[in-house]
């Protein structure tokens, strides 16, 4: 993708390119999202030409990648989409007179700018429906009677879906939040391919609830009476990214379009205010003392093992969803009845529910530097040979879990 040249230049001596009106943004965000800024940015720049190109952080990595990509801004929720650029020295540096950086700062050619939130949305009417109650937190979908009314985007295609798990991991640690996430995993409808698609299910009442961030839930709780949202108890902070690419092809509008985003205006439309801005009865800085973690994250830990835990899940998780629903199907059956098992029966349930919640990494795998900065292209070798690896276990587990769940309740009458 490049931007037109005539045939006459195609064939010409090479020269130093000319700043050009064209304006082409790289984005992990929604179209929706940035459209506003878009439109206010054509106001006030009549003469510029923006284009928004929407892809995930893999996608995206790959058309920067191209020694003849056009991109001349890069916005993202997602850290570990800036860092290869940043190691590359391939980012242009900020004027940092005019800018005020805010912590977490990745480097100090990458701004961070606004804020957003997650926490679940759900349909009231999808819930009513079911007699369903309203879930207060994460935790809260492991419970049994959620199991298929509830849904998640794929963290290796949404970076705040997998901002989110690593919120649970780094919470409750490797092995306890991988524990939560497999039981979250049995109730799972589907995994969808983005929290944009995710929020619409929910929206039409074909899912009830599902994790997502507030700028998605605040767009469809406008537009529909029956859909809510509430902010994950004690949550961080995740801060919007902005970035300047170096390419052959300049924009004369790059440095404007930055400036914009930091405008005031601007970061209303994407931070937790917009929730705010209509609301006098609520103070701002008390909403996020009570609301979220004033901890970040921890961003190196991210960095490092973002491949990881991305490829984890899909392997584990996304491709592993009939038998994850299964087994916890069957566990949640037996544990209703728990006080009727023999003393071998309750040895077996808690080995299938020990198979069925464990990842096939261990904490101990964790230290092994081939899994720090595992790349996130699957056709990379080595890559395709550790998802294989993981799938493998994780189906033999919930084979062995599944399997054991049936001598438990074949061998007592009273689960019969």
């Amino acid at each position: 993708m490049v931007r037109f040249f005539s045939f006459l230049f195609f064939f010409a001596a090479p020269v130093l390119a000319q700043p050009t009106q064209n304006l082409i943004v790289l984005t992990t965000f929604s179209e929706s999202v940035l459209n506003p800024i878009v439109k206010e940015f054509k106001q006030q720049y009549p003469k510029s030409e923006v284009r928004v190109i929407v892809r995930r952080e893999e996608s995206g990595l790959r058309l920067l990648q191209q020694n003849n990509h056009d991109i001349d801004i890069i916005i993202s929720s997602s850290p570990t989409f800036f860092q290869p650029l940043i190691n590359n020295q391939k980012l242009l540096p900020l004027n940092e007179a005019k800018i005020k950086q805010t912590p977490p700062q990745l480097s100090r050619n990458v701004i961070s700018f606004g804020h957003t939130g997650f926490g679940l949305l759900w349909n009231n009417n999808y819930l009513n429906k079911n007699k369903l109650p309203i879930p207060s937190s994460l935790k809260d979908l492991i419970k049994p009677h959620y199991y298929r009314h509830i849904s998640i985007s794929s963290p290796y295609r949404s970076d705040t879906t997998h901002l989110m798990i690593e919120n649970i991991l780094q919470q409750y640690g490797w092995v306890e939040g991988w524990r939560l996430l497999y039981q979250i995993g049995g109730n799972l409808a589907s995994v969808e391919t983005s929290a944009f698609s995710l929020s619409e299910a929910i929206s039409r009442g074909l899912i009830g609830i599902g994790p997502v961030v507030d700028r998605y839930a605040h767009t469809y709780k406008k537009q529909f009476s029956f859909v809510d949202f509430s902010y994950q108890p004690q949550s961080p902070l995740l801060p919007h990214y902005v970035a300047m690419v170096k390419n052959s092809h300049h924009s004369q509008f790059t440095r404007d379009f930055v400036s914009l985003l930091l405008s005031q205006e601007c970061q209303t439309k994407l931070t937790i205010d917009e929730q705010l801005a209509n609301n006098s009865d609520i103070d701002r800085d008390e909403f996020i003392k009570n609301t979220f973690n004033v901890e970040s994250l921890d961003y190196e830990v991210i960095q490092q093992r973002s491949g990881l835990v991305k490829h984890l899940f899909e392997q584990t998780i996304s491709s592993q969803l009939p038998q994850l629903n299964q087994v916890w199907q069957l566990l949640h059956s037996i544990e209703a009845s728990s006080n009727k098992l023999t003393e071998q029966q309750h040895a077996d349930f808690l080995h299938a529910k020990h198979l069925a919640s464990t990842s096939p990494i261990s904490i101990d795998d964790l230290k092994n530097k081939i899994y720090h900065e595992l790349p996130l292209f699957r056709d990379n070798p080595q890559v395709d040979y550790f998802r294989q690896q993981w799938r493998g276990k994780m189906a033999a587990q919930l084979e062995q879990a599944i399997a054991l769940s049936h001598k438990i309740i074949n061998g007592n009458p009273a689960l019969q």
